[in-house]
């Protein structure tokens, strides 16, 4: 039976209104500007093809996230309608959930992580004469250094660098799960990192590490735009992402330990970690295993009173 829309002019414009009202409920419940941005990405131009969807919520919810050929597509999809279509339940605007029982696996995900060779041709072809590549290429250090986000490190101020311990404090608003963290930073790239911010003019009286070429916040989008611009012109492809990835995959290979990396990267849980790195290989496993050397510390006695 179809659920029922709330009397207001048309189904369209119940919808919207809900869509605004759902936006702004998660805002105030503290919830990242890319995760906000991504609900409104799906959810808005979903209205605009089913203009009567709660007239006949299930046919339309099912058709849209059935819809990409990509897992990752419409995973994304039916996370994002599964929230939104529980706001409307709970807010009376549907009599019934339409996602009931839609279940969607989560994908499995190799991590797309660039070669350290590819990173240097990257910085080599940057043009160091130029504000912009200059910021760019110290960016790129400190996500490969870090794994910070891009967001986290448009967001990054000046104030949170503590030179001396060589650590960097992350605040929650700036961060993805709106959780604070603390990274270590290499000395190498803690002076990349005051060499740039030297650059600053005084004039500009700029609380940001990574400022604009008028001193102000630097949108991760724009960061992102220059980016792909870099590397178009360089013939080298990177992503920030990638950066982390790599970040993440070389500390993992060096320590074997994933409960560091998830903390390094800001995960919520390790399960979340272990799933973007399923490209690590026998060869990785095998060398974590001669690293650790666990049954050595019982048997050493033994071999040396046989020698």
């Amino acid at each position: 039976m179809p659920a029922v829309a709330i009397p207001i002019k048309t189904a369209y414009q119940s919808a919207h209104e809900a869509l605004d009202m759902f936006l702004s409920i998660r805002k105030a419940e503290g919830l990242a500007k890319n995760t906000l941005d991504n609900y409104k990405h799906i959810i808005a131009p979903f209205l605009r093809e089913h203009p009567r969807f709660l007239e006949n919520p299930r046919p339309a919810v099912l058709s849209f996230v059935s819809e990409p050929e990509k897992e990752w597509s419409r995973f994304t999809r039916v996370k994002v309608m599964r929230a939104f279509c529980s706001f409307l339940a709970s807010e009376g605007v549907l009599s019934k959930n339409p996602m009931e029982n839609v279940k969607c696996r989560l994908p499995g995900k190799r991590a797309d992580v660039p070669r350290l060779d590819d990173v240097k041709a990257f910085l080599a072809a940057l043009d160091m004469g130029r504000y912009t590549e200059r910021r760019l290429r110290t960016m790129v250090l400190l996500a490969l250094d870090t794994g910070m986000r891009r967001g986290e490190l448009c967001a990054l101020r000046i104030e949170d660098i503590d030179e001396r311990s060589l650590l960097i404090h992350l605040r929650p608003e700036a961060t993805k799960t709106r959780k604070g963290r603390t990274v270590p930073v290499s000395p190498q790239v803690m002076r990349e990192m005051r060499r740039f911010i030297a650059l600053h003019p005084a004039a500009w009286r700029c609380p940001w590490v990574f400022p604009t070429e008028q001193g102000t916040k630097l949108n991760p989008d724009v960061f992102g735009r220059q980016i792909r611009r870099a590397s178009g012109r360089t013939g080298q492809p990177l992503k920030i992402h990638g950066l982390r990835h790599l970040c993440a995959t070389e500390f993992l290979r060096s320590t074997g330990n994933i409960a560091l990396v998830a903390a390094l990267l800001g995960h919520a849980s390790i399960s979340t970690t272990s799933r973007f790195y399923e490209h690590l290989d026998t060869a990785d496993l095998q060398a974590a295993h001669g690293q650790a050397a666990v049954v050595s510390g019982v048997l050493k006695n033994e071999c040396v009173r046989r020698v």
